[in-house]
């Protein structure tokens, strides 16, 4: 059993809000704009690997290479990963991640990856500059 004084000098070493997770509408755009690039990725991935291939193969290397993204996200990246990137280099992660996706679909011809990319330097930026307010 914990006692109660190691309890209430627990709580004052732990911020009450992580600071990554910032309240108010510039919290709630960072946290949906990263949402949506990381759903956008890994569709960016499966797209890249389908059209390295044609036919049923190109649809496997998909799978395999979106697989991959959500492999490495979910060991490093991710809120509840086991290995997770410190701060700051995790957004730093992130972001390579999100600019390998959006050059991937430059090279497969699809310019939405510019968009992909100068997004995600915004949600990066946005990141540090909530960081910094805490």
């Amino acid at each position: 059993m914990t006692s109660e004084p190691t309890r209430r000098s627990d709580a004052r070493r732990r911020p009450a809000v992580d600071p990554e997770v910032q309240q108010g509408p510039w919290g709630v755009l960072h946290a949906a704009l990263a949402f949506l690039l990381e759903v956008a990725a890994l569709a960016a991935f499966w797209y890249i690997g389908s059209r390295l291939i044609h036919g049923v193969g190109g649809l496997a290397l998909g799978l395999g290479v979106a697989a991959v993204f959500v492999g490495v996200w979910a060991v490093f990246v991710a809120p509840r990963a086991p290995r997770r990137i410190p701060w700051p280099w995790r957004p730093v992660a992130a972001l390579a991640l999100f600019i390998a996706a959006g050059a991937g679909l430059l090279a497969v011809g699809q310019a939405l990856g510019a968009a992909m990319i100068a997004v995600a330097v915004v949600d990066a930026g946005l990141a540090f500059w909530l960081r910094s307010r805490v």
